[in-house]
């Protein structure tokens, strides 16, 4: 049976419809007369909602579950991120260093030293060790180069590292000689301040007093002119100049020169700024040498006078003006003394100054050959004063024995027979033999009151005469005069 055509034109007419029972239906969807959009379809959810309530999931209307690989992602890389790189550089060996961002500017100042070094690390022979002890960071090698000489003792850095001295101090053992006068010149220890192994007396009173400090006895005439040569040709440095003072001139015939280092090589401003104080003065090492003198001994003598001062009043001379503190010490000074500097222009004048209340005072001056201001305190106003009498009893006692050894000797003249050469008194007659008709009293010494030692050998042709020195030269420690000399012993 053909099957029945169900699409009819607009035109023509709907065909009867056949009974139920002989034919199926068909749903077909009517025809659409106009064009339009697809809608989905809607899928009704079974469970009620609450109104305006973002479903479960989501934030703000933000859908969790739709992103949700992404932000576990995320985390894991988080988590296991600083996690790996742990464990790689705690196991894995690694060139990378955790960078340290605390400025230390000591490493810094340190790396840059190392990167662009005084000079080429191949020329350096003082040890990285040392340098960084003494020049930390040093980038100037006129400071901590090989060959510089810092601290200006004649002693270059190469040399102080090997000496094992301090090349920040010209002085190392503090005795008043600079390191490389003592090495290059006296042959002391620039370490040892007492060379000679005498405690009384360090190098620097050695080579003042003009002692050999390796026979503790006064240098020969060779010895000293070899030393003479060596200052010429060396020079001299501080603090050497200044200790050695005097000495300089009188026992090694040396004046410092042009290649001399001086604690103090430029002069005050004051000085030159001004026209030349020195004008029309004979300005020759010997003249400047001779001002120093009395420029020392017009500072000694008024150091003496200041500690004699004090004893009465209690204080020194509470006033800032030389004039008026030399008219109120005048009363006490021992021997006249010129109040007015040799030069007396500029800074070659004297100065006086009170400190904490009359307790303590700076007394100054210049000195022409060391090129700097000498400065005095109580301290040494004390230490000198007691030297100065020393030094008068020392006096007194050359003197009282020179002349009871005259008085032998007239006595011996008077009382020689035959073929004697000399004859003496015996002891127990010393005294009468000489007292009332030689001498009208036997001196005694002036500190004591002791009787000097007299001795006389047992024939009475020979004397010896002895007093102790409160301040004897070095290696000796008195005074004795016989038929012969006088002299130190």
């Amino acid at each position: 049976m053909d099957k029945p055509n169900l699409l009819n034109s607009p035109d023509e007419k709907p065909l009867q419809q056949p009974a139920v029972e002989d034919y199926q239906y068909f749903n077909v969807m009517p025809k659409e007369t106009e064009p339009s959009k697809m809608v989905e379809p809607q899928i009704k959810s079974t469970e009620p909602q609450a109104i305006n309530e973002p479903a479960i999931g989501s934030v703000a209307g933000f859908d969790w579950k739709k992103y949700r690989l992404y932000i576990i992602g995320t985390l894991v890389l988080l988590i296991l991120g600083p996690l790996t790189y742990f464990l790689i550089n705690k196991f894995v060996s690694s060139s990378y260093k955790p960078e340290n961002f605390i400025v230390d500017r000591n490493k810094i100042a340190a790396e840059q030293a190392k990167k662009t070094p005084d000079q080429p690390a191949t020329d350096f022979k003082t040890p990285r060790e040392w340098r960084d002890k003494y020049f930390p960071a040093c980038a100037d090698d006129k400071t901590c180069g090989d060959n510089a000489d810092p601290d200006r003792d004649g002693l270059t850095n190469l040399q102080e590292q090997q000496l094992t001295t301090d090349p920040n101090n010209p002085d190392s053992d503090q005795d008043g000689l600079s390191d490389g006068d003592e090495i290059n010149i006296f042959q002391s220890n620039a370490l040892e301040s007492h060379t000679g192994k005498d405690p009384k007396y360090n190098d620097g009173d050695f080579i003042k007093g003009g002692y050999d400090i390796t026979t503790n006895k006064l240098m020969d005439s060779a010895k000293i002119s070899d030393i003479s040569q060596k200052m010429k040709t060396l020079g001299l440095h501080q603090p050497t100049i200044t200790t050695l003072q005097d000495a300089l001139l009188k026992i090694y015939k040396f004046a410092p020169g042009d290649n001399t280092e001086s604690a103090s090589s430029t002069p005050p401003t004051s000085q030159t700024t001004t026209a030349n104080p020195l004008e029309g003065l004979d300005i020759s090492v010997e003249a400047k040498q001779d001002r120093d003198t009395q420029r020392s001994a017009t500072i000694k003598n008024l150091e003496v006078a200041l500690v004699k001062y004090q004893v009465d009043n209690k204080n020194y001379p509470v006033i800032n003006d030389f004039t008026s503190m030399y008219n109120m010490v005048k009363p006490y000074l021992r021997v006249a003394t010129n109040p007015v500097d040799p030069v007396n222009k500029d800074v070659f004048v004297y100065s006086y100054t009170a400190e904490s209340g009359g307790k303590d005072f700076i007394l100054s001056f210049y000195s022409e050959v060391a090129n700097q201001i000498i400065k005095k305190r109580a301290a040494d106003a004390q230490k000198d004063a007691l030297s100065e009498q020393s030094n008068i009893y020392d006096d007194q006692r050359k003197n009282d024995l020179e002349n009871i050894r005259s008085a032998l000797l007239i006595y011996s003249n008077k009382n020689i027979a035959g073929t004697q050469e000399y004859v003496f008194p015996g002891i127990d007659k010393y005294k009468t033999a000489l007292v009332p008709e030689i001498m009208s009293v036997i001196p005694k010494d002036p500190k004591t009151g002791q009787d000097y030692l007299y001795q006389v050998s047992d024939t009475f042709n020979s004397f010896t005469l002895k007093a102790m020195l409160d301040n004897a030269p070095v290696g000796f420690s008195g005074y004795l005069c016989n038929q012969e000399e006088c002299r130190t012993y």
